[in-house]
């Protein structure tokens, strides 16, 4: 080390920040460098040009000491935080780990990136934070990070998924910033002949553990990528039906989710699978429902354009004329099973609709017996001589009820009476009574009875 100390500068290029020690690294195996290569850089950039490092750079509690022009030259996010600067902090929400920044300082020293399969993602986020876009020798890292990228991600599945999952601790920054996990995907799906799209789906296992918000973020960003919204409606279908069983997801979320699938680039095929798909919200069924319509219209118009042509028919245009007739019956019985579905989302909301009557009459009936059974209408007939109406006496019967008054000239029958309705007893107690019609008949076979005795 007597040579390195000769310029000042202190023993050690990448350290803890609380403990100063002579080097002492441990490498990952994710990186094909270890920050040990860094230092050497380092030491060597100092012995050739004869100038000490100048800045510290402090990466989630971990020190690099650095030469600024190397650092500045290579990043616009550097050189606008280290011009006035020697000792800068790089803090969230940058989400640069320690171990890809010293791969990105490597880079600034050589000129070459420490790339492998497992850290291509990490680099080409970093870069793209750190603005790594300057042109200087022909090349940045940026661009060299990307290459690499799109070269590993093309080779296979294998190494599709592997750069994919590498993505996952990245997000949202991994897909903001380049759309790296959308461009994994497309990678993962035109890597098969048929999009209709997957042998292996084991990935998408992947994509169904993200966290909304990160889903979401995918989710847009594949809406301007794809030119095909199949595989997009599939990943959207397997994450609603991941969630509903844990309750994760709102209504709202759910169509935030589902806006991100645009029915004009989906298939006849998936638009009725669309419609008929009970996890989907109903706001997006209708729109797939008013899309696959308008579809159907347009190709029965165009076959039907077709038919009455007059012109000589070549076997070309003959199968072009045969495809449209299958077309045709096929969307015709897409529009069958449409208005099927149509069909039963009225009766549902029909069946709704009558429990909720339903209940209202039956809280309206609990509230009519309740006044009733309060109210206490009670009134007495009891006709005189003059055929006057009186007041039954305290204690008498009461609500419906009525008293005649049977007697004649000469002659003290009595009186008769029957009830209708409720009956008090002196102390205003209310009792029940027989039903209205027994009631009644009571009532009038007693008067009948007092009637007779008094004729006889």
């Amino acid at each position: 080390m007597k040579g390195w100390n000769q310029f000042g500068a202190i023993e050690t290029i990448y350290e803890e920040e609380q403990e100063i020690s002579s080097p002492s690294f441990s490498s990952s195996s994710s990186f094909s460098s270890s920050p040990q290569s860094l230092f050497s850089r380092v030491k060597a950039w100092s012995l050739d040009t004869g100038r000490e490092t100048d800045v510290l750079i402090r990466v989630q509690g971990t020190c690099f000491h650095l030469h600024k022009d190397r650092m500045i030259s290579r990043s616009s996010y550097l050189k606008r935080h280290l011009t006035e600067a020697t000792d800068f902090t790089l803090s969230p929400p940058l989400n640069v780990t320690a171990e890809t920044f010293a791969a990105i300082a490597e880079y600034c020293y050589s000129h070459k990136a420490p790339l492998t399969p497992t850290n291509v993602a990490a680099i080409r986020t970093a870069a793209e934070l750190l603005d790594m876009k300057g042109q200087q020798d022909g090349e940045n890292l940026c661009h060299v990070s990307e290459s690499y990228f799109c070269r590993i991600i093309g080779i296979g599945q294998e190494y599709a998924s592997m750069v994919l999952r590498s993505c996952l601790p990245l997000l949202p920054d991994a897909e903001t910033t380049a759309s790296l996990f959308s461009k994994c995907i497309e990678a993962l799906v035109w890597q098969h002949d048929d999009v209709y799209d997957l042998d292996d789906t084991t990935w998408l296992n992947d994509v169904v553990a993200l966290h909304t918000q990160d889903f979401l973020t995918v989710a847009d960003s594949m809406n301007t990528r794809l030119s095909n919204h199949h595989v997009l409606y599939q990943m959207v279908d397997l994450y609603l039906e991941e969630n509903k069983y844990h309750g994760k997801l709102t209504e709202e979320q759910k169509t935030q989710i589902c806006n991100t699938i645009n029915c004009n680039k989906l298939s006849p095929r998936t638009l009725v699978e669309c419609v008929q798909n009970p996890r989907m919200p109903l706001r997006f069924i209708v729109r797939a429902m008013l899309i696959e319509h308008l579809n159907t219209r347009h190709s029965i118009a165009t076959a039907a354009t077709g038919a009455h042509r007059v012109e000589r028919t070549t076997l070309r245009e003959f199968l072009q004329r045969d495809t449209a007739h299958r077309q045709t019956a096929q969307l015709k019985e897409a529009i069958d099973s449409t208005y099927s579905r149509i069909r039963s989302l009225e009766n549902e909301l029909m069946s709704m609709k009558k429990i909720l009557v339903d209940h209202q009459e039956q809280q309206q009936q609990q509230l009519r017996n309740v006044l009733n059974s309060e109210r206490c209408a009670s009134f007495h007939s009891v006709t005189g001589e003059n055929g006057k109406v009186v007041r039954g006496e305290r204690g008498s019967v009461s609500s419906s009820g009525f008293m005649f008054d049977t007697t004649r000239k000469g002659n003290e029958v009595g009186r008769s009476s029957f009830s209708i309705g409720t009956c008090h007893n002196v102390n205003e107690t209310p009792r029940m009574t027989k039903t209205f019609r027994q009631r009644l008949m009571s009532g009038l076979k007693n008067t009948f009875r007092v009637s007779n005795s008094a004729s006889n």
